[in-house]
């Protein structure tokens, strides 16, 4: 069914008046968070520091490792002592026939105290074993954080990612669907064919599936940011504004300066106190090897007379115990052995540790400073060539040399367009959180993640 030149022009002019307008009249920001803010039930929104300040505060486990801390201390303080002394009491030497307490010379009621000693620097050795597990929890503490920290922003990122998707997605909806009427319009009154109605009915539908995909994947990472809070989360949105992390100033080039700061990861401290633990362990099979000592000191009481008539003397008796390590020597070398192995294992565990982060570091580096470059192609080329091409296409379409199909295919083309601007955009704060676990652990909280902080987002790390 064809239409007139002057109903064709009115639906060029018409259209025409939608394309260009509508971005600007219909997706004002504020309209958009009104929108969303409606769907979600909750005018809200939630902050990643807000949310770190949640997980930290409720996390049970930085509670427990300070707890384990302290126990470890006060074991620590236990073994600072000597074994408690023997009092033993009993009586010697008593007659069968008459049980008199003074018949006999060598009867006697017997009182005394032992002392054991334990072998050489054995008491100051395992009070330098709690010490270094009491150490092992406080850092084992800031190791928790450091992944729990982690995995929220990890989390975090991604929900504002896939919010940024349904917001642009809602953006294209209601520019599709107002398509879609006025092309019913036009179809009603023959001014347009049926393949261009159904062609963008099919726009709509592909919006939808992309629609769930995202509701999905936002309702997965925001719901995991509860599970890392250990709470339900005030706020039901993501803030509106992409955080940037701010690194720390390490030259990522400089070999040093990077193996100093591993050397002082939470993980790799972990097993340098390891080592010093096993370190201490082996000194102490090796004291196994010493004799133990200890003393006696007793008292006798007599009753009765000597022959000559004088009280009989109380005894007074004093010694030294010996225990010598003669029938055992084979367990405890297999004891300094296994003590020797273990800190040998965690020594070529801490250097594989080393090496593993160095080339993870450098690899995430390297696919930051891409992104970097990827990120800024699509900002500065990219995203200005489809404006321009879709300009392009709309005067060729009011020239009448050109169809609106092509003007919604660019439309669309410049949605995915966006959405792979902001994917990139999140995958460059991603990158950053990661080298901030490595090497951007002693970075004052408050300070790192503040969104009025004027640092340019990872320069540091470029």
């Amino acid at each position: 069914m064809s239409c007139s030149p002057k109903m064709n022009l009115k639906v060029r002019w018409a259209l025409s008046f939608i394309v260009l307008t509508l971005p600007v009249a219909v997706f004002s920001e504020e309209q958009l968070v009104e929108k969303m803010s409606a769907s979600y039930g909750s005018n809200s929104t939630l902050s990643l520091n807000d949310t770190l300040e949640k997980v930290r505060s409720n996390d049970l486990s930085l509670v427990r490792f300070g707890i384990d801390a302290q126990a470890h201390l006060a074991v620590a303080e236990a073994n600072d002592y000597l074994p408690d002394p023997v009092l033993f009491a009993g009586a010697q030497n008593f007659p069968t026939d008459t049980f008199d307490f003074d018949q006999e010379p060598m009867t006697q009621l017997r009182f005394g105290v032992r002392q054991m000693f334990p072998k050489g620097e054995s008491l100051e050795i395992k009070k330098n074993v709690s010490l270094i597990n009491a150490e092992i929890q406080g850092i084992k503490q800031k190791l928790r954080w450091q992944k729990l920290k982690l995995n929220t922003e990890t989390a975090w990122l991604e929900a504002w990612y896939w919010q940024k998707n349904k917001q642009l997605i809602e953006e294209a909806r209601v520019f599709l669907e107002q398509v879609r009427d006025f092309i019913q319009s036009l179809y009603q009154v023959g001014a347009k064919d049926q393949s261009d109605l159904i062609g963008a009915q099919l726009k709509l539908i592909k919006l939808d599936e992309k629609q769930i995909e995202a509701d999905r994947q936002f309702n997965l990472y925001r719901r995991k940011l509860d599970t890392l809070a250990n709470e339900f989360l005030v706020g039901n949105k993501i803030s509106q504004t992409l955080v940037n992390i701010n690194s720390v100033g390490i030259d990522i080039s400089n070999p040093e300066a990077i193996m100093s700061r591993l050397l002082q990861h939470p993980e790799v401290l972990v097993l340098a106190e390891q080592v010093d633990l096993f370190e201490q362990k082996v000194n102490l099979a090796e004291l196994a090897f010493d004799p133990s000592w200890g003393v006696e000191l007793s008292y006798g009481l007599r009753g009765g007379n000597n022959m000559d008539g004088s009280n009989r003397a109380d005894f007074l008796s004093a010694g030294v115990s010996v225990q010598l390590p003669l029938f055992t020597q084979g367990k405890q070398n297999n004891e300094l052995s296994a003590a020797k192995y273990q800190q040998q294992s965690i020594q070529n565990r801490r250097v594989e540790l080393l090496q593993k982060m160095r080339f993870q570091l450098e690899n995430v580096h390297q696919q930051y400073l891409s992104t970097v470059k990827q990120r800024q192609l699509y900002e500065n080329q990219i995203l200005p060539t489809l404006v321009k091409q879709k300009e392009s296409a709309l005067n060729s379409y009011e020239s009448d040399k050109g169809d609106f199909r092509t003007v919604t295919e660019l439309f669309i083309k410049e949605l995915d367009t966006k959405i792979k601007h902001q994917r990139l955009s999140v995958n460059e704060q991603l990158m950053i959180a990661k080298m901030d676990y490595w090497i951007g652990f002693d970075i004052d909280e408050s300070q790192k993640n503040n969104p009025s902080n004027e640092r340019t987002r990872g320069e540091l790390y470029q």
